[in-house]
């Protein structure tokens, strides 16, 4: 019999981590649960559309099927319907709209996106578009780990908790990988890394995957048999393939969004793109129908991991998967873009292991084994997320000889892309492109934060003509540092204490204001109100000052603030407890 006293005496602290544990294991089980329901909708899905619609569309020209082109076009239809009347945020991949949420909204996430999700999800999915499943499932699991946290009324650091929870738990059932489920929450989502966060993650994956496994029976997602790593002398081609994916990852995330920026500008009605979009992927497809173009495209993974596939052919699908995805997901469909990469990374990465064992026959003897390098390397590259994906194939292949070559590529396309995109990734760009800006996973704190709601409104200025040695009495009676100097109504300058300091004191008492401004740069740094208190920081940095006159506007010469670094430390202040509380 359980001793209720001896409960009361646990901490506090301890009782609600024990909670979270007991939470984050319930969680796990409805984002595995999450997991078969999605399947199994997306094999009905399937099965409506090539087994029913398919055959009574199909007209057939020099062996191909016209048909294949209609498919995906009618399930755009469909989704950009469903999408734009009734939760805009389903669109597309997924997990940004989850970074979001945990970083910025406390964790809440709408309650029929759950439901939404796997619907718009599955059919995109189903019907022949290019996509994946693992960010549709992130955010049904997110939901669920939503759900929960607002049932319970628990506060917004233990919702987020379970916010990622749910998505670790949805990742690592479908991919029979609870560690790299855990990572994948942990690495993207929740930077708060320590032992009392991470058991709930980590229990909610291992349930989730256990779930899963459950139902469908233990099986790898991937069929690399006999594709190992045992030579260290191969380790300089992993570099090199890690420094090519890297380049092809920024490649990669600015055509996407490129992609998307032409869909968005088009004048027609949202639903129509998604359907357009999806046509375009159909053309793709209808010549590949048995390569994966089309679809999540796991059996073209297979085929080119059990070698039946050319180098010439490798290639082409790999540019062919990159564009079916764009068109797809840019124009308005639903679905992920881990599976795409990973498809990318493997048709690629073969063909580079192909070339590698031309080169260096003797040294090269298992060139698809490339294949699995580019997988992780493409998606650390795009994804900002080099631990997640070294882990994740490694448990979908079951073969840990792989670290070694997948470390070094992994890390050297991540450092490459890093350089390149700044630290914004395939996910955060499209946060930041809304005006959220984030890295790898963790939002600016200050972003969050205007100039206005720090700024100082009671400014003092100075006059032109003004004495320096009334200057220096100004800086003793209001203990101030800095002062903008107006002329005729209008903002000329800033000067500071150390700027008086180049005027010798004999001199002072006939140097006027004015004088002084002729010693420094004429170059007016201001800052607006509406700017954030980041671009206030990084201004500050970059031209060495430590305040910034807030002028309006529409008149860069008016002052109507001042903001100083105390200023932006008390904002940080504000931007913590806005996102705690």
């Amino acid at each position: 019999m359980v001793d209720v006293k001896k409960i009361s005496e646990i901490p506090e602290n301890y009782r609600n981590w024990l909670l979270l544990d007991l939470l984050g294991a319930i969680v796990g089980v409805f984002g595995g649960l999450g997991a078969i329901v999605f399947r199994t909708v997306i094999s009905f899905n399937r099965w409506l559309f090539f087994d029913i619609i398919l055959p009574k569309i199909s007209f057939h020209v020099d062996n191909l099927n016209l048909g294949l082109i209609f498919l995906p076009a009618i399930g755009g239809l469909i989704v950009g319907t469903l999408v734009y009347r009734y939760a805009p945020e389903t669109k597309g991949h997924g997990v940004p709209e989850v970074m979001e949420a945990v970083a910025l909204k406390d964790g809440s996430i709408r309650k029929r996106v759950a439901f939404l999700k796997t619907l718009v999800s599955s059919i995109t999915i189903g019907s022949g578009g290019s996509a994946g499943i693992v960010g549709p499932i992130a955010q049904i699991g997110a939901s669920a780990g939503s759900l929960i946290g607002d049932i319970l009324k628990l506060e917004p650091r233990d919702k987020r908790l379970l916010v990622v929870c749910g998505l670790s738990s949805g990742v690592a059932g479908t991919f029979n990988a609870p560690l790299g489920g855990t990572l994948f929450g942990m690495e993207l989502f929740y930077h708060e890394v320590g032992l009392f966060n991470a058991v709930p993650v980590i229990l909610a994956s291992v349930i989730g995957a256990t779930v899963v496994t459950s139902y469908y029976g233990p099986q790898l997602s991937l069929k690399a048999e006999n594709l190992t790593f045992t030579n260290p002398i191969e380790l300089p081609l992993y570099f090199l393939l890690g420094l090519f994916f890297g380049v092809l990852s920024v490649i990669w995330v600015k055509f996407f969004y490129k992609v998307e920026d032409f869909f968005d500008g088009l004048k027609i009605p949202g639903k129509y793109k998604a359907t357009i979009g999806g046509a375009l992927t159909g053309l793709i497809g209808m010549f590949y129908p048995t390569y994966g173009i089309m679809g999540v495209g796991y059996e073209g993974i297979d085929k080119a991991l059990a070698g039946e596939i050319s180098l010439n052919l490798l290639l082409s699908l790999g540019i062919l998967k990159m564009i079916s995805t764009a068109f797809t997901l840019g124009s308005g469909g639903s679905g992920g873009i881990f599976a795409p990469s990973l498809y990318i990374g493997t048709m690629l990465g073969g063909g580079l292991g192909i070339i590698f064992h031309y080169l260096f026959p003797s040294l090269v003897n298992k060139p698809f084994t490339y294949s699995l390098a580019g997988m992780a390397a493409l998606f650390a590259g795009s994804a900002q997320a080099p631990l997640n994906v070294i882990i994740m194939i490694t448990e979908m292949s079951n073969d840990y000889s792989l670290i070694p070559p997948l470390m070094l590529s992994s890390v050297t396309s991540f450092i490459v892309s890093l350089i390149f995109l700044k630290g914004s990734s395939i996910y955060t760009l499209k946060l930041e492109r809304r005006g959220v800006k984030m890295r790898m996973g963790r939002s600016l704190i200050l972003e969050s934060i205007k100039v206005k709601e720090v700024m100082n409104r009671d400014v003092i200025t100075v006059r032109a003509d003004m004495p320096i040695s009334a200057l220096e009495l100004l800086v003793e009676e209001t203990g101030h540092h800095g002062f903008p100097v107006i002329e005729n109504g209008e903002l000329i300058g800033l000067l500071t204490i150390k700027d008086i300091s180049r005027i010798p004191p004999k001199l002072r008492t006939k140097a006027k204001v004015k004088d002084l401004l002729r010693l420094k740069s004429k170059k007016l740094i201001v800052i607006h109100p509406d700017n954030t208190v980041q671009d206030a920081l990084e201004k500050m940095y970059h031209e060495d000052v430590g305040r910034l006159p807030v002028v309006d506007p529409r008149n860069n010469k008016k002052v109507i603030g001042i903001i100083t670094r105390s200023d932006i430390i008390r904002a940080y202040k504000l931007a913590i407890v806005k996102i705690i509380d």
